[in-house]
């Protein structure tokens, strides 16, 4: 299905599929997926999340502490994450043992800590409140000067001293008095949270983020119109429901069919979105996509394409093409920190600044703050992407155990979501059992320590489940059929 125009069919279209524990949101643009969301138990987003926590080591040569917030890692504390440093030294400002507010501004990875800041933000559609930010930001999308100014001295007037307000575009749009009621809403509930943390044990969770609907409300503010489909009647309710939710720009659709939503909308599986190393370009041309722990890096080829003029036009058709699909890579992969793109060697100066505004151009369409730096001297496009969350690639696979960790492939949690929406397609089947086969790790997820999701999906289906068993390095989570129990109970383990 194709999104539809305001003359029959829609540009942008939101896909929410709820169907078991792994929950996904795609952002399609033009009928081509653009953005892809997982969210997992096991690697949920803690960014945004506030916690009670105590500082468990001041590092006075990193000038910043650890602070235990009662995850398996300890989370990262910089002096200049502090309220009102004056750039002194962290040994001044904190010591070991403090108990202190903090909000995770960084997830962790397989290397590195989670990061925090003690400038607690409380973010909504016109403003982010910040109680000890000190200082006033509006949006760089407002480009008059005069209303800027007239905005400045409103907050200066209204806010207390240790205050911090970020201004949002949306804000320049409504009135002082709807303003001043969204920032009196959020100190109210900063003050509430305050209060709690008084009679809470640290370390522990005291506010976290609804983050499968925040994203989506997000996406709908940045596409401005549309529609939405989602596989959940309840969760569908709820978002039409929310005081966020512009009737007259969305429209909405239960997807009611059997078959999965992901795959009655043409989307391929988001692992091999993620995971395909060569992406082919409309004209015959190609990028391949290659992440290291400290860099991405994509290579451009002219592949298949030879072109019909010049080598020179050939070129600058394939880096153009190149570039438009590195950025909708980098917005669908969620890839993050430095990135270097080695387009093919363009001659011409005028040929370069035309793939660079190009890159500018897309980076406007990246809900995530992008930097364009330009190219090296040794003719490679330098371009940073800001990190606040895994990316796609390290939420669904873990390191292999046949390479040693210099490759990537799909991990039991991934395998046995998989296997929980195939048997979800079987709904209507009906045969009273199913036979799945799993790798001890995939059925551990699948079915739980104790069994507790395995009763369930058998309710929710009216079938019993069947286990075969199998050894193989690589997770596996596949249904082999449906039958009679007794047939299906000698082929493996009920």
């Amino acid at each position: 299905m194709k999104p539809k125009e305001e003359s029959g069919f829609y540009m942008n279209t939101l896909i929410v599929s709820l169907k078991g524990r792994e929950k996904r949101l795609a952002v399609m643009k033009n009928g081509q997926a653009d953005q892809i969301h997982i969210f997992q138990p096991s690697h949920l987003s803690r960014v945004g999340f506030i916690y009670y926590g105590i500082v468990s080591k001041v590092e006075k040569g990193m000038n910043a502490c650890f602070v235990n917030i009662g995850l398996e890692q300890n989370a990262y504390l910089h002096r200049n994450d502090l309220p009102n440093h004056q750039n002194k030294p962290i040994s001044e400002l904190i010591h070991q043992g403090q108990k202190i507010i903090v909000q995770v501004i960084k997830d962790g990875t397989e290397t590195k800590a989670p990061r925090l800041t003690a400038i607690i933000e409380w973010p909504s559609d016109l403003l982010v409140y910040l109680p000890a930010g000190r200082y006033i930001a509006l949006s760089k999308k407002v480009a008059n000067e005069k209303k800027r100014s007239e905005w400045t001295k409103w907050i200066e007037q209204q806010k207390r001293e240790e205050e911090g307000l970020i201004l949002r575009t949306a804000a320049f749009h409504s009135s002082k008095e709807v303003l001043l009621i969204e920032w009196n809403r959020l100190r109210l509930q900063h003050e509430k949270l305050e209060k709690e943390a008084e009679k809470t044990k640290a370390p522990a969770l005291l506010m976290e983020r609804q983050q499968l609907k925040e994203e989506l409300f997000a996406r709908m503010n940045e596409l401005g119109q549309g529609e939405f489909i989602c596989d959940e009647l309840d969760f569908l309710s709820s978002v039409k429901e929310d005081p966020r939710f512009e009737k007259n720009k969305w429209t909405t659709l239960f997807h009611s069919s059997e078959e999965e939503v992901f795959s009655a909308f043409h989307l391929p599986n988001a692992a091999e979105l993620s995971l395909k190393r060569i992406i082919w370009m409309p004209s015959g041309g190609f990028i391949v996509i290659d992440r290291t722990e400290a860099m991405t890096v994509i290579d451009v080829n002219t592949g298949k394409f030879t072109g019909k003029s010049s080598q020179q036009q050939t070129v600058l058709l394939t880096n153009k093409e190149a570039a438009i699909e590195s950025a909708r890579q980098l917005r669908l992969r969620d890839i993050s920190g430095i990135i270097l793109i080695d387009f093919i060697d363009m001659i011409k100066e005028e040929d370069r600044r035309q793939i660079e505004h190009i890159l500018v151009e897309e980076a406007k369409k990246d809900p995530k703050q992008i930097s364009i730096r330009g190219f090296t001297s040794l003719g490679l496009m330098q371009i940073t992407r800001k990190k606040t969350k895994p990316s796609l690639v390290e939420t669904l696979t873990v390191p292999c155990r046949v390479c040693r960790g210099t490759g990537r492939m799909i991990s039991p949690e991934t395998a046995a979501f998989q296997l929980e929406r195939k048997l979800f397609e079987l709904t209507r089947d009906e045969e009273e059992a199913v036979l799945v086969e799993v790798t001890p790790d995939v059925m551990t997820v699948f079915a739980g320590e104790k069994h507790e999701y395995h009763e369930k999906l058998e309710k929710l289906l009216h079938k019993k489940i069947i286990y075969s068993v199998v050894h193989s390095e690589a997770p596996v989570g596949n249904v082999i059929r449906t039958g009679d129990f007794r047939e299906l109970s000698l082929k493996g383990t009920s």
